[in-house]
């Protein structure tokens, strides 16, 4: 990060705005942490694909593994879902830390890969860091986002998702793969993961299982082992998402049944009563 772009995002975090409890809300969101006193924050969890750029000082990440990263002023990471570790914030000889940390909620990220590529959600082995190189395109997209989140008066949601949109595919071009999940905490997490890049998809117990490496019978004991199946996740990610799309995103009942893998729009139907108790008409007119 040169120190023209440093300049331009340190007006973002003239004062500590950091993220408190509770859940975030479906939409992009610009957090900016400042400190003048080394920090120490044990047992993180990541819950939102993360951008986290350093300003001032140093970040020192420890994964559970006990490796630890250090990221000085001018680098980036980008911490997918999932990403466990300890955190340690040093303003080091200059007195003061600040980072600027950009989150993308998950439904943005999926439409992300959707639309341009998969391959990030598929097992792969995990990064050697998390370093993500602030190239020109990378850190113009960061700004116009970070402009577009602070904007007074605010700007309309969907100019300001479609700039933080430039940067996830400012990432998803520079090879940064795992903007998704990549740490599953069992068999189904890894299926769930998978089948929620392409709902839309003709998923089989075969595909599935080729896909991860296994053979079926492999997929479906250890599915069993955790009480569910391929059938029961793919439903459960096809209602989740569609229900995104009536609501969210206003969808007709039909584009919702295509968008989700169901050509019969009956099927639909039953499958979106069943799990939520009212017809997918319904749902979309909440």
């Amino acid at each position: 990060m040169g120190p023209d772009l440093l300049a331009r995002l340190s007006r973002f975090a003239a004062r500590d705005l950091r993220p408190g409890a509770g859940d975030r809300p479906h939409r992009p969101a610009l957090w900016a942490f400042v400190a003048h006193d080394c920090e120490r924050l044990a047992e993180m969890r990541v819950e939102r694909t993360a951008l986290i750029a350093v300003l001032e000082g140093t970040k020192e990440l420890v994964d559970p593994s006990g490796t630890t990263r250090f990221f000085p002023a001018g680098s980036a990471m980008l911490l997918p879902p999932g990403w466990c570790g300890s955190v340690v914030n040093d303003p080091g000889a200059g007195g003061r830390y600040r980072a600027l940390l950009l989150e993308f909620p998950a439904e943005m990220v999926r439409r992300l890969l959707r639309a341009h590529g998969t391959d990030g959600l598929m097992p792969r082995v995990r990064p050697s860091d998390w370093k993500v190189t602030l190239t020109p395109a990378l850190s113009d997209a960061l700004h116009h986002a970070a402009v577009g989140l602070t904007a007074d008066p605010p700007l309309p949601a969907k100019l300001v998702e479609h700039r933080c949109m430039e940067v996830l595919l400012a990432l998803l071009e520079d090879g940064v793969w795992w903007l998704g999940p990549v740490t599953p905490t069992g068999i189904a997490d890894a299926v769930r993961q998978l089948l929620r890049t392409q709902p839309e998809m003709p998923w089989t117990v075969e595909r599935v299982a080729g896909t991860l490496n296994l053979s079926t019978a492999t997929l479906r004991r250890r599915l069993s082992e955790e009480g569910c199946s391929v059938r029961s996740i793919l439903t459960e990610e096809r209602v989740a998402h569609a229900r995104n799309l009536l609501q969210g995103e206003g969808l007709s009942v039909q584009e919702a049944a295509e968008a989700c893998g169901y050509a019969n729009r009956s099927h639909f139907a039953r499958r979106i009563r069943t799990a939520v108790g009212v017809n997918p008409s319904i749902l979309r007119g909440r």
